[in-house]
């Protein structure tokens, strides 16, 4: 995925040089990436980029060091995700074509290197954006209000995003014209998950019970909110003034659950569930299960949004190519950490947090490009001396310990055991308990001297 990036950036900085002509030629190397993560983890995305590389001691200097602001920002304006030169032909079937590479392969590989949990999440999730773009929505009940929405699955127990489509208002008729309906939507997203045996959670904009039997049919249970307008709820079931608060009104039918819960007066919330087909209430809040697994899976989604502006990538841009891309770094990350807390659980290691995560993962990019930046000779002082721990010093040359004095390394600084003798071998302190006396005479000495 980065090398094709660097492809279509390649090409559009060719183009570029051809029309304005640069005094010197640029290509592009994508370190661009970890850069905009270890801003993210600073909390620096939304601030301007020239304080990250400021010289007055408030900057960062890993940013100094892998290349300048002016590189900087040019990487960001250049930045493409597909052929410009055949964009025009693809968007006449495809309105998220400038993306549609980067995307389509982004969800594949989420899809490869994750087992979803026995509870899964479909909910829509807003990217903040006002730049342009002729598929912004507006949503009241998200934070941002305006931006570009997509539909997600997620797993409801580790927020990882399985699966995920972006809303872009009706398609050109062609291979890319689906339907937006609210059912139809969620047939795309448990495609690849039918016959699996798991439970969905979704709101009420997508529950209908001509839902839940098509996902009873093909393997996979189902709670949801409904909404009260729905012609297949029962009289009963509505708001009453005269019922009592706390009661709940359970209906069974075709191995399909309705319920509707009072929880003030004149008020009801009702579900409807294929996984439960009990009227169960828990003892201690008065509230039924299926409600409480409601509550205990709903929110799958909203958390990885949550997590994804925690530690942001996006910068401010009018481009919502460029937007997406941001929020593409930021779903990689979520999900990545999360494979790797995974892959911890068998372990004693006890894993990193997201933020230490990224942070190690965006050095561990950049240590090949730091290592032929140290090699550079007119740089600032301050950036060489960054960099000398980049720099391949062979064992021989190595600068030894200076100091006159120092802990013995069998002993350890807990017991202040200080000395000044060294081992000859390791040249690493040494106590006389911890180290082996040699004796020789005079004569030996006067011999070993005469010849």
């Amino acid at each position: 995925m980065i090398h094709r990036i660097v492809e279509h950036t390649n090409v559009y900085i060719d183009k570029k040089r051809e029309s304005q002509g640069f005094q010197r030629e640029r290509d592009c190397r994508i370190m661009l990436m970890e850069i905009l993560f270890l801003l993210g983890i600073n909390k620096s995305s939304r601030a301007n980029a020239s304080r990250a590389w400021k010289t007055n001691g408030t900057g960062m200097m890993t940013c100094r060091a892998t290349f300048g602001i002016n590189r900087f920002r040019f990487l960001l304006q250049s930045l493409r995700f597909d052929d410009k030169r055949t964009r025009q032909q693809r968007r006449a079937t495809d309105k998220l074509a400038p993306i549609r590479e980067l995307y389509t392969n982004l969800h594949e590989n989420c899809q490869r290197n994750y087992c979803l949990s026995e509870f899964v999440t479909i909910d829509e999730m807003l990217h903040r954006f006002r730049g342009r773009c002729g598929f912004i929505v507006y949503l009241p009940d998200k934070l941002g209000k305006y931006g570009i929405k997509l539909y997600v699955l997620a797993d409801a127990k580790t927020h990882y995003v399985f699966r995920f489509e972006i809303y872009c208002g009706k398609q050109p008729d062609g291979p890319f014209s689906v339907s937006n309906k609210p059912m139809d939507i969620v047939k795309r997203l448990v495609s690849t998950i039918l016959n699996s045996n798991r439970n969905v959670t979704v709101d009420n904009y997508y529950s209908s019970y001509q839902l839940a039997i098509y996902l009873k049919e093909n393997g996979l249970t189902f709670i949801a909110t409904m909404k009260k307008n729905k012609p297949e709820i029962p009289p009963q079931f509505l708001p009453n003034e005269n019922r009592e608060v706390g009661s709940s009104i359970f209906g069974f039918q075709h191995d399909v659950t309705l319920i509707s819960y009072a929880p003030k007066k004149n008020k009801s919330v009702i579900l409807i569930a294929t996984m439960h087909d009990e009227g169960e209430v828990d003892e201690e809040n008065g509230k039924p299960i299926i409600i409480l697994d409601y509550n205990a899976t709903k929110g799958g989604v909203d958390a990885v949004d949550e997590k994804c502006g925690n530690y942001s990538t996006k910068r401010r841009t009018r481009r919502w190519s460029l937007t997406m891309f941001f929020r593409f770094l930021d779903i990689a990350g979520v999900n990545s950490h999360i494979i790797y807390v995974g892959n911890h659980m068998m372990t004693a290691e006890k894993p990193k947090t997201r933020m230490d995560f990224l942070e190690s993962l965006s050095f561990s990019l950049l240590e090949n490009h730091l290592k032929e930046r140290a090699k550079i000779a007119n740089l600032p002082q301050d950036i060489k001396s960054f960099l000398a721990r980049y720099q391949d010093v062979p064992e021989e040359q190595a600068v030894p310990d200076q100091r006159r004095r120092g802990p013995c390394h069998e002993c350890g600084k807990h017991k202040n055991n200080t000395t000044t003798v060294r081992c000859t071998e390791c040249t690493r302190f040494v106590c006389k308990n911890h180290c082996e006396r040699f004796s020789k005479c005079r004569s030996g000495i006067n011999d070993a001297m005469s010849s």
